[in-house]
């Protein structure tokens, strides 16, 4: 008998998800029960007990994706969380794979080898996977930044300068701007704005 892979999108553009739907509906060992542009439109459908691998996008409305992976581990740990995104960002990958996502793959990859993968994320290993309640309930759990360089960062996004960040932490322009610096090294950016997006994907913001 062959095996079918039941899979929920979420995705808030509603062309892309209905699109997708309609490709992976053409693949005889998949079958999609339910999409939605927030994951409660198919974590809390009648649907969601079918799921075997949820598409996730990732700038969705409402908390981190990370949050929500997290979550979907924790309260439906027999579904699989396949990211499916725009951005080719090592920083996010590693992040959404370390919060219980089996597979990152971006919206550029042809359909077949995404068919692929989300029955390679159905194999992934079935092993229990605890977390800390702060990674529920925190986007920042898990962050790669210091707390002295969220500080920092939650400042530049303040469009704040470094004279003034000084000024208010009370530390040196030169120390400043050293944070400054580790900040775009750990989030592989290299300007302000760049930052705050890759932060802001992150939740390191919220």
């Amino acid at each position: 008998m062959t095996t079918v892979t039941h899979v929920a999108l979420v995705d808030d553009h509603r062309l892309f998800r209905e699109g997708l739907a309609t490709i992976l509906s053409a693949v005889p060992t998949i079958r999609v029960v339910a999409h939605g542009e927030r994951p409660s439109d198919v974590l809390d459908s009648p649907e969601a007990a079918a799921i075997d691998v949820l598409l996730l996008d990732v700038e969705l409305d409402g908390p981190p994706a990370r949050t929500t992976i997290a979550t979907v581990r924790r309260r439906h740990p027999r579904i699989s969380v396949v990211v499916l995104t725009m951005h080719r960002d090592a920083v996010l990958r590693r992040a959404l794979l370390d919060a219980g996502a089996v597979d990152f793959v971006t919206k550029d990859v042809p359909s077949r080898e995404l068919v692929d993968r989300i029955v390679r994320a159905t194999r992934a290993s079935a092993s229990p996977v605890t977390f800390p309640v702060d990674l529920v309930t925190d986007a920042r759990a898990g962050s790669p930044l210091s707390d002295r360089e969220l500080e920092v960062l939650r400042l530049v996004a303040a469009a704040r300068s470094n004279a003034e960040i000084a000024a208010e932490l009370g530390l040196a322009v030169g120390t400043v701007k050293r944070h400054v610096y580790n900040v775009y090294r750990k989030l592989d950016v290299g300007t302000r704005v760049a930052a705050i997006t890759a932060a802001t994907r992150l939740g390191l913001l919220a």
